[in-house]
């Protein structure tokens, strides 16, 4: 194993010693070293001291680790980790270069309205949304009020106007068993009558007309719309920003995935300078700000393991996010590790009962400034319980543990029909469009309310909490909830954790005998055939110059198998 510090070979003194470690658990740390810190003697020394003369100590120093001609992993050296200076020789960290702990050190620190800031053009798009308030009670009686009234006095215009009509030509229609028509005074006077009765009429009309447009735009305010951006999208620009490419299968099946930022736009006047009807223009940037959930690279992406029960895996620069056990399906390499005890000849386990959980609870965030969250709760949360079956004493079972899965988003509200109140109001304002049809007129109301179907709904014009969609062309399709509820996340991404089709025996630091080239392949894909069966290795430490390895791994069991269910709770 070779050593070279900006191009230059150099000698650790420690170099016997170091060996490197991949922990697979959790959130990946690929390709640290397997002791604190690398003593490097004279001349990296005076390479590091120069490079903090020129470029001061917050840029990493590139740091290659060369196994043979073909293979050779990169790292750097991180000055602002416990750098320590001294005469002769200096004690530094080093990190894999474009790897899990690298690219998270710097997706963490990145947000989207840095991104933007440098240029970065996010490919946002209009989401259609209405304001559908939550005072229904009093838009009720008010609408009630306005329909008795309006209908009642154009009636009875209407039936005036007839009867005047009817006087005026019974007064000028000649009759031969009467005397000769009346006075020419009294037919004028008729006629003035209808003329009025006329004026009058139109007036209501036009009044009632003047009305319903103020009351359809009370209980129908117009279609407006908010920027908002595919997930996927988001993910993209953010590691190309770092350098990287991102990949993922699950958010390829999973492309209308959008997230639509808390509505929040600087060098605006305040909303208090605007009426209602002209709140036209959008309140959000369309990709995450520092209000919203995830404001950074880092926090999207730990947002989205968590909804997609996902691992994130960074590899020669290709950031990969995928469930959990994706790389367990494509993997074809075969090590043959010794026995636990090779004194005794004997094998040794655990049993991976810590990832056992008594409730598991998969939920959204509720939003109290919308309330169509709250009316929408069922959907946003799950629920589940491992129970044990046909137990001998009930109050020794010890299924116990909470796996809260927390999904930092409130699940946005679809409009897929007509409340009570606008289906009440559909019929004023049919009724409004057949009247003015009478008289030549051509309003529509009733065909615009129809219109709405399908966009967002929201009950005021903020909300607090960044909303998670799924989008084909801007609205959420009739059938969202079957991608998107809690319950559909557990049934697609997250029922692998029930303990009993997720059953180990954990083997901790077995020693075996491990090639470079099969190190290598172990940092693509961590799941690897071990006595025919397909083991997740949790860590593995590698000591080229003693050419050994020490892993520990997860071998599939059945010891849950038949003993538990898992009983729903609400979903």
């Amino acid at each position: 194993m070779k050593h070279f510090l900006n191009g230059v070979e150099i000698s650790p003194r420690n170099r016997e010693s170091i060996g490197l470690v991949s922990d697979f658990t959790d959130r990946p740390d690929e390709l640290q070293v397997n002791i604190d810190s690398v003593v490097l003697p004279r001349e990296a020394l005076t390479i590091i001291q120069n490079h903090i003369a020129s470029q001061g100590p917050f840029e990493g120093i590139p740091y290659e680790i060369e196994f043979n001609s073909s293979i050779s992993l990169e790292y750097y050296v991180d000055l602002t980790e416990s750098a320590t200076f001294r005469d002769h020789e200096i004690e530094v960290k080093i990190k894999k270069r474009k790897g899990n702990d690298h690219f998270f050190d710097r997706a963490d620190g990145v947000t989207f309205e840095l991104m933007s800031s440098k240029g970065v053009v996010f490919p946002t798009f209009d989401v259609p949304y209405l304001i559908v308030k939550d005072n229904i009670l009093e838009t009720a009686l008010t609408l009630g009020i306005s329909l008795y009234v309006m209908t009642k006095e154009s009636i009875q215009a209407v039936k005036d106007l007839a009867v005047a009509i009817a006087d005026l030509a019974e007064a000028v229609t000649p009759v031969a068993t009467v005397p000769p028509l009346p006075p020419p005074g009294a037919i004028v006077a008729l006629s003035i009558k209808v003329a009025a009765q006329l004026v009058y009429t139109a007036a209501v009309l036009l009044a009632t007309i003047k009305l319903a447009q103020q009351l359809f735009e009370l209980l129908f305010p117009k279609i407006r719309y908010y920027k908002a951006c595919k997930v996927k999208d988001l993910l993209i620009a953010g590691c190309n920003y770092l350098g990287y490419t991102f990949e993922s299968t699950i958010l390829d099946s999973m492309s209308g995935l959008t997230l639509l930022p808390v509505p929040l736009v600087k060098e605006k006047k305040s909303i208090f300078d605007y009426i209602q009807n002209d709140l036209n223009f959008s309140f959000t940037k369309g990709y995450p700000s520092a209000s919203d959930s995830t404001p950074t690279i880092g926090s999207l992406i730990r947002a989205m393991e968590d909804f997609f029960n996902g691992r994130t895996r960074v590899n020669n620069g290709v950031v990969r996010l995928e469930r959990r056990d994706y790389w367990q399906n494509i993997t074809s390499q075969v090590i043959d590790p010794a026995l636990k005890l090779q004194n005794e000849r004997s094998d040794e386990y655990i049993l991976n009962t810590d990832e056992a959980w008594k409730r598991y609870y998969i939920h959204y965030q509720v939003d109290y400034a919308d309330i169509h969250t709250v009316d929408l709760f069922d959907p946003t949360d799950a629920e589940y319980s491992t129970e044990a079956l046909s137990p001998i004493n009930a109050d020794l079972v010890t299924i116990k543990g909470l796996r809260d899965v927390q999904i930092p988003f409130a699940l946005g509200v679809r409009k897929n029909n007509l409340n009570f109140i606008e289906k009440l109001a559909k019929g004023l304002f049919e009724f409004i469009d057949q009247l003015t049809a009478v008289f030549g007129g051509n309003t529509n109301f009733a065909g615009q309310i129809n219109n709405r179907i399908g966009c967002i709904q929201i009950s005021q014009q903020y909300y607090s909490t960044s909303k998670l969609l799924y989008t084909i062309a801007g609205k959420q399709p009739l059938n969202y909830l079957d991608l998107m509820s809690a319950s559909a996340l557990w049934n697609k991404y997250h029922y692998i954790e029930q303990i009993q089709i997720n059953d180990f025996e954990v083997r901790n630091e077995v020693r075996l005998r491990l090639s470079v080239s099969e190190f290598v392949s172990l940092l693509n894909n961590n799941f690897v055939e071990i006595d025919g069966e397909v083991c997740e290795i949790l860590r593995i430490e590698f000591i080229d110059e003693k050419s050994n390895a020490l892993i520990s791994y997860k071998k599939p069991s059945d010891y849950a198998l038949g003993k538990v269910e898992t009983l729903t709770i609400n979903e």
